[in-house]
């Protein structure tokens, strides 16, 4: 049995609840909003009910994991300048997190870009544990799916341990 989010649900950061009540063989299934937030391991659709130019989703992981999203179904027109990229941590209000100094790969190589790689590159994988997507869809009925999964951080150098330490200072 799939279990379905409702569209009033908030932010699913965090949700052990939910995270307990699936069992090994289910898998979290939801549509993505706009703005979304997710914390859980699942596959996530978004498709454009009207053009929606400034959307992203952000995911977060534990401090030992890693993310891993997945591109199950791309949708969009690259030429039309729809957009579809994952940057390698989230970016708020313009800064950058884990910064420059904190993350192993210069911020050129931390975007990858779905309309420069296409085909090429379908699973990215973040190399702490947040992770986001930006996309910009101008169809209606143009989309995306992905699959996100978490992986153990054998490194343990996750974007948590960055903010309790850049605290701390």
């Amino acid at each position: 049995q799939v279990r379905d989010a409702g569209e009033d649900e908030p932010f699913l950061l965090l949700s052990e609840d939910l995270k307990r009540e699936l069992s090994a063989g289910q898998i979290y299934r939801r549509s993505l909003r706009c703005i979304d937030m997710l914390s859980i391991e699942g596959q996530f659709t978004f498709t454009a009910e009207q053009p929606q130019l400034h959307c992203a989703t952000f995911f977060i992981g534990e401090p030992e994991e890693l993310i891993t999203i997945d591109y199950d179904f791309v949708n969009i027109d690259c030429q039309g300048g729809d957009l579809l990229k994952v940057f390698d941590g989230w970016i708020l209000k313009g800064e950058k997190f884990p910064s420059s100094l904190d993350h192993p790969l210069p911020t050129s190589q931390r975007y990858v870009d779905f309309c420069e790689s296409g085909n090429i590159q379908r699973s990215i994988r973040s190399s702490q544990n947040v992770a986001m997507i930006f996309f910009r869809i101008h169809q209606p009925g143009n989309g995306f799916t992905v699959t996100v999964k978490k992986n153990a951080n054998l490194f343990r150098k996750s974007a948590f341990y960055t903010i309790r330490w850049a605290c701390v200072w």
